[in-house]
């Protein structure tokens, strides 16, 4: 039903980047990952500086576990906006999975820093100490986790 929503709206007005960054987030929640990189790829030709485009196709292609893309778009959102905490967050998260774990708990930590009521950021850090053997750093964001679960804001 959204898809067939915004298919309306671009036939309408070609032009807008917005309407294409939300077909493309429908293409991406049922698993269309081409189709999704596609639309994603139009918002940005449409609208360069727009940090969420970048974002959104950043985690498609984490998804198509494309890794080296999926960086490369977070950094684009990163730079066009830096406050953006889930950005920091999921790039750390490819940086882990790439096996750049200091990457990943600096990222962790970025994010944190930005957004510290975050509960996915610490448990990603923690995955990260975990692997480079930092047990006890490792616990205290997974205590942090547990707070912020049992104590939501």
């Amino acid at each position: 039903m959204a898809i067939s929503y915004f298919n309306e709206v671009i036939r309408l007005d070609p032009k807008d980047a917005q309407a294409y960054c939300s077909r493309g987030t429908a293409y991406g929640e049922k698993g269309n990952y081409y189709e999704a990189i596609v639309d994603f790829t139009e918002a940005i030709r449409l609208k360069p500086d727009d940090a969420n485009a970048y974002h959104n196709r950043g985690v498609t292609y984490a998804k198509n576990d494309n890794m080296e893309k999926a960086i490369a778009d977070y950094n684009e959102a990163i730079r066009l906006k830096p406050d953006d905490a889930m950005a920091y967050y999921n790039r750390g998260n490819v940086c882990g999975r790439k096996g750049d774990l200091d990457k990943a708990i600096a990222d962790s930590t970025e994010a944190i820093r930005l957004k510290p009521d975050l509960a996915e950021t610490y448990f990603g850090r923690g995955l990260a100490y975990k692997s480079k053997g930092n047990n006890a750093k490792a616990e205290l964001d997974f205590a942090k986790v547990r707070q912020l679960q049992q104590n939501p804001k």
